[in-house]
């Protein structure tokens, strides 16, 4: 319901907008348009000339006695209104929450309500102040069958997992091992083939060695002589 804006005979536009009854009209009323329909700015303007404080004189003959006070408030309406339905954002907000709208303590007033509302549900926690309290209000949840199911891993899907984990582990360890065994076999070889080069190398001297070179040899390699280099005076002629 709107009031219809009243027209003295001077020219002025009697189809200007009116102004919904409701004492606490919602912005959508404001603008006389269907909460679906898309947000259009022309009616913000029309309603922005009746009641801009500096217009108030020039329309004075369209709000009748419509006081001073009640002007500014529309217009504040009228501002906030718009400011509203212009942002996809603060009017999805509206449109969920009623955030942005009834003064500027609107939104503390939804958290009290929202409050007050949660501290009112049945089974609400909102009074849980001690370990008791919460193990009573567990107890009740419980009872009432809302506790959730724990879940579980399917015993087949328990050995797959165990035999991966084994199998993985175990070619680790045989990558390592083998590394290792071919190591090993590799410093054999090189310390076998170090021990015949020397013993031949020694068998070598040996065979050009007087019987008093074949005791400084001796010496020679038992008392760490061995990088002294051969006398060749013990060598046969």
């Amino acid at each position: 319901m709107r009031d219809e804006p009243r027209d003295n005979g001077n020219g002025h536009d009697s189809h200007s907008p009116s102004w919904p009854t409701s004492n606490t009209p919602t912005p959508y009323e404001i603008f006389d348009q269907a909460k679906s329909a898309p947000y259009s700015k022309k009616t913000f303007y029309e309603l922005v000339k009746l009641y801009h404080p500096d217009r108030h004189h020039h329309t004075s003959h369209l709000h009748g006695t419509i006081s001073h006070t009640a002007k500014l408030e529309r217009y504040r309406l009228v501002v906030a209104a718009n400011d509203i339905l212009s942002d996809p954002a603060k009017r999805r907000a509206y449109d969920l929450y009623g955030s942005g709208w009834g003064g500027k303590d609107d939104m503390h007033n939804n958290y009290r309500e929202a409050d007050k509302a949660w501290r009112s549900r049945p089974g609400s926690a909102a009074y849980n102040g001690t370990w008791e309290d919460w193990e009573r209000w567990y107890e009740q949840q419980r009872a009432d069958g809302k506790k959730q199911d724990p879940l579980y891993m399917s015993n087949g899907m328990f050995v797959a997992s165990i035999v991966m984990f084994v199998l993985i582990g175990g070619w680790g360890q045989a990558s390592r091992a083998g590394s290792h065994g071919m190591h090993l076999i590799e410093m054999q070889e090189k310390k076998d083939s170090h021990i015949g080069e020397d013993m031949w190398k020694r068998k070598k001297e040996k065979a050009y060695l007087t019987r008093e070179g074949r005791v400084e040899n001796f010496l020679r390699q038992r008392e760490g002589w061995a990088q002294s280099p051969v006398n060749d005076s013990h060598m046969p002629r």
